[in-house]
């Protein structure tokens, strides 16, 4: 029962997921359509038998079909775009050939062709736009705090306080521009640009290759520099009743030691804190311009990876420089459009690692990983779901683009063609093309289907 629940769930969340992301997909091929004087027939949400549906006064029968897998329109004089069926081939009348798709100019046609992916860019400039005006943006300044022993930043040189400038030429102004930017290049040799004190270095970094686990529940190789942004252990906040108040810890104090080791970064007092439950620790702090040392013995709890093991717990809550910053309407557009553009190249990067070997194969995902990570994202709430759903609506645009027979990208590469030929490709090679292309679609489906099965679900 619990299993047909959580399949349930899990469908449900990927059909609201899906659903609008068809629909304005296929709403930016319409209206560019009835833009350029196209009549379209049908305009339908999934495939199969009609469950309802209606007709506007322009003569487009808008209906919702069974198997709500996708989408397509039918445009009068097309063949077979997007999974409609034309009707049989007669001389069309002059009032037929001015509504016509295959009457149309070549620009029309690529233009009307190019508006579903667009459409899909568009939604989700759109989405991330708006929450980084109302929600705002995470913003932690692009400055190392720690580095970690034997790590590639450690090799390469990088100390605390470099402040990065740029990757590879790409500037950042985030911290989280850089470990984004980082974990899509596992074992990869960076550039990084480095203002230290003023003056401004150039250090090649090779990224180390370690194991994290997503939100699929998959663990995957990404790449690590082994940084972390400064986050000294200023207390914020002493709990009642905690470890720390019962020591005479106050809200203000800088731990700077726990019995000798120096603490630079919370990371390393809440490691140290975790191992040693029930222990008593020698805590050094500036306060007020003064080294107080006290001690402190951490309460014990069950440890939040394994109930069985305990972890110390000091009760102390410390600030951050991680700031959410609303933004302005131009800035808000113009970090989705980055957002946006990022995706887009990480992706290629990602697909293209594949290619030459770099990346498994294992990692690409299907319909059954989307839908399991739409179920997770519902669960974060609204915002979460919403920004989960921009991130398939770009890609969605993205695979559209490809240029393979039966995409929209196919149809641009024979407009492409069509343009540099003069004339169209001959009905036979554009048979054979779609042919292949539905037969790499078909495979390339099969393929993520049973990736998933045997890594997200057996």
């Amino acid at each position: 029962m619990d299993m047909f629940a959580n399949f349930s769930e899990t469908l449900f969340w990927f059909l609201v997921l899906l659903t609008p992301l068809v629909f304005v997909h296929e709403l930016g091929h319409f209206l560019i359509a009835r833009w350029n004087g196209v009549r379209v027939d049908v305009f339908s949400i999934g495939f199969g038998p009609e469950l309802f549906g209606w007709k506007d006064k322009t003569g487009t029968n808008w209906k919702v079909c069974a198997v709500p897998l996708g989408g397509y329109i039918k445009m009068f004089g097309e063949h077979a775009l997007e999974g409609g069926e034309d009707e049989a081939p007669r001389e069309m009348t002059e009032e037929e050939k001015k509504v016509s798709f295959d009457q149309k100019r070549l620009s029309q046609r690529a233009w009307i062709v190019l508006a579903g992916p667009a459409a899909n860019y568009i939604f989700a400039i759109v989405v991330m736009a708006c929450s980084f005006m109302f929600l705002g943006q995470r913003f932690t300044p692009p400055e190392i705090g720690t580095v970690s022993e034997n790590s590639a930043a450690a090799e390469a040189g990088l100390r605390p306080g470099d402040l990065i400038l740029s990757i590879d030429g790409a500037g950042v102004s985030r911290f989280e521009d850089i470990m984004a930017k980082v974990a899509m290049q596992p074992g990869e040799i960076l550039i990084l640009e480095i203002d230290r004190e003023g003056s401004f270095m150039t250090f090649p970094v090779t990224t180390d290759v370690i194991e994290a686990r997503m939100i699929d529940n998959t663990v995957q190789k990404v790449g690590d520099l082994g940084i972390r942004y400064p986050r000294p252990a200023l207390i914020q906040n002493v709990l009642d009743g905690s470890a720390a108040e019962e020591a005479g810890l106050l809200a203000g104090d800088l731990i700077v030691e726990i019995d000798g080791a120096p603490i630079g970064h919370f990371d390393q007092l809440y490691k140290t804190v975790a191992e040693s439950p029930g222990k008593a620790l020698s805590v050094t702090v500036m306060r007020d311009g003064h080294r107080i040392t006290l001690v402190a013995t951490p309460k014990r709890e069950p440890a939040k990876d394994d109930s069985s093991l305990e972890s110390g717990k000091l009760g102390v809550e410390v600030g951050s420089v991680t700031k959410v910053v609303k933004l302005g309407p131009v800035a808000a557009t113009g970090a989705a459009a980055k957002w946006a553009y990022e995706l887009t190249t990480g992706s290629l990067m990602a697909i293209g690692q594949m290619v030459v070997g770099k990346r498994d194969s294992s990692q690409m995902g299907g319909p059954i990983m989307i839908a399991q990570v739409s179920s997770q994202a519902a669960k974060l709430g609204l915002v979460g779901f919403i920004q989960f759903m921009a991130m398939i609506s770009v890609s969605l645009g993205l695979i559209n683009l490809f240029p393979v027979p039966v995409l929209d990208g196919g149809h641009l590469m024979f407009y492409g063609i069509e343009a540099v030929r003069g004339r169209p490709l001959g009905e036979r090679a554009q048979e054979y093309s779609f042919r292949i292309g539905l037969a790499l679609v078909l495979s390339l489906m099969i393929f993520v289907t049973v990736n998933d099965l045997l890594h997200r679900v057996l």
